[in-house]
């Protein structure tokens, strides 16, 4: 089980338990050892579940992204992402190929998507933390000034993938 795994079940699991504690102890009309240990456990198999769940669905879903590719592209990299457009994060998959980079957004979005960046274009690559413990941005600046930020695994092995890639086609 990897970190985002533990991260997603703590995440959900936490704050259903805190909720629930509060939510039983006013039902029954205060905190009792026996509510709190049997939502402790319940919150501990809600959070595993959800995350189990949702690694599920995320695995599922990104088979059925079809990025397509020219014949003399290779695909280096490849990932779940999301791909902020305003104020939606647009779930899908970013690809990284010997000759750009390209997000596809995934069916269930508002903002269905396709971006192509030519590695040319690409000026700046940063890793950026969310909610201020999270390393899992990437913000890529074009030669044209424009942004977009990025929700991944591992940004910094992306940024260092799409840099040796960027320098080998120059």
């Amino acid at each position: 089980m990897t970190k985002k795994f533990w991260i997603t079940a703590v995440m959900f699991g936490l704050p259903w338990t805190i909720t629930m504690i509060i939510y039983n102890s006013v039902i029954k009309g205060g905190p009792t050892f026996r509510i709190i240990v049997s939502t402790v456990i319940g919150g501990v198999v809600a959070g595993l579940l959800f995350a189990w769940i949702m690694q599920y669905a995320a695995k599922r879903l990104f088979k059925k992204i079809i990025v397509e590719t020219a014949d003399n592209e290779n695909i280096i990299k490849e990932g779940g992402a999301n791909h902020f457009k305003g104020k939606e994060g647009v779930g899908g998959k970013l690809v990284l190929t010997d000759k750009r980079l390209i997000f596809k957004s995934h069916k269930f979005n508002i903002q269905n998507h396709q971006d192509n960046f030519d590695l040319g274009q690409v000026e700046k690559l940063q890793a950026t933390m969310t909610f201020k413990f999270l390393e899992n941005g990437l913000t890529l600046e074009l030669t044209n000034n424009d942004k977009h930020k990025f929700i991944v695994d591992e940004p910094t092995d992306w940024i260092e993938k799409i840099m040796n890639q960027k320098r080998l086609c120059n």
